[in-house]
């Protein structure tokens, strides 16, 4: 019986996710999303946190969380997606732990590649050498932090993340060091005025601004994006908001959390989006549900 309730809830209720490519202006509005094409059912799992980390005259190489429906937690894949059809053509699985993994960040420095997953259940954040597989090289913090980005400023490396405490809240860790993968420490916390804090994909330059996506997360967890200019002064960083975003289209209509720009097709970003399989169950769901706990 827990087992029937547990796929009506997957088939009916919960949110289903979907990586797409979009055409972007110089105003960060988007166009034109087109959305990946594969045969894994939405019941099963379905693909999330999107990072380029390769183009080739044919296919676009992503990173990715694969959340496993039945175990409720995540993996780390790379798809190689077909640019003309948005095809799903190959699909490996990097890492598998028995702990929840997603928002697969990478960084390049002299050294290789290394991706930083979020892992928060396990109370740290590692880095991985990429390739064929992954090969765990150390950790990057000793505690637990949640869907991390590092970019360099000032001859600094600055580590943004959210911690355990209230992942989805209007706080914001800032951590620095001298260099990308170790030795960061913890230098300030942001308060927004509300739940922004949580990062969305990795700095980038806009019109002569550095700019942090992040997620909204006011009436539910990813419900669309905050755009924030970062000021250096000091050692210290501020950021202000310069523009929100929702979802537009009907395809994948109630959120989305993701925003990275490719690394060859610079008027082209990764996002990601959700449905559910039903909204009126999904609001009837969560009335009964909460009635229930007053």
């Amino acid at each position: 019986m827990k087992s029937l309730l547990k796929e009506y809830q997957s088939r009916l209720i919960d949110a289903r996710w979907n990586i797409g490519i979009a055409e972007t202006n110089d105003d960060l509005t988007i166009r034109n999303i087109r959305y990946i094409k594969h045969n894994h059912k939405f019941n099963e799992s379905w693909f999330a946190d999107p990072f380029v980390i390769e183009e080739t005259d044919r296919d676009y190489i992503i990173l990715a969380e694969e959340m496993l429906v039945d175990k409720s937690r995540g993996r780390i894949v790379r798809l190689t997606v077909n640019k003309t059809d948005m095809e799903l053509s190959d699909f490996d699985v990097l890492l598998d732990l028995d702990t929840h993994l997603s928002f697969p960040n990478y960084i390049k420095t002299e050294d290789g590649v290394f991706i930083y997953p979020e892992n928060g259940a396990s109370g740290e954040l590692s880095f991985y050498r990429y390739g064929n597989t992954l090969e765990k090289c150390g950790k990057v913090l000793e505690e637990a932090v949640f869907d991390s980005t590092i970019f360099s400023v000032e001859g600094s490396y600055y580590l943004l993340a959210t911690e355990a405490a209230n992942p989805n809240g209007n706080v914001l860790s800032v951590f620095v060091s001298g260099k990308p993968l170790s030795g960061y420490r913890k230098i300030q916390e942001i308060s927004f005025s509300d739940n922004i804090a949580r990062r969305a994909g990795n700095v980038f330059m806009n019109r002569g601004r550095l700019i942090s996506p992040a997620q909204v997360c006011n009436k539910y967890y990813g419900e669309g994006l905050s755009f924030q200019e970062i000021t250096v002064k000091d050692g210290r960083l501020s950021l202000e908001e310069t523009k929100r975003m929702f979802p537009q289209g009907k395809m994948l209509s109630p959120g989305f959390h993701t925003w990275n720009f490719l690394p060859v097709s610079r008027n082209k970003v990764v996002v990601d989006g959700y449905r559910f399989g039903s909204k009126f169950f999904h609001d009837f769901y969560f009335k009964i549900r909460g009635l229930e706990e007053m």
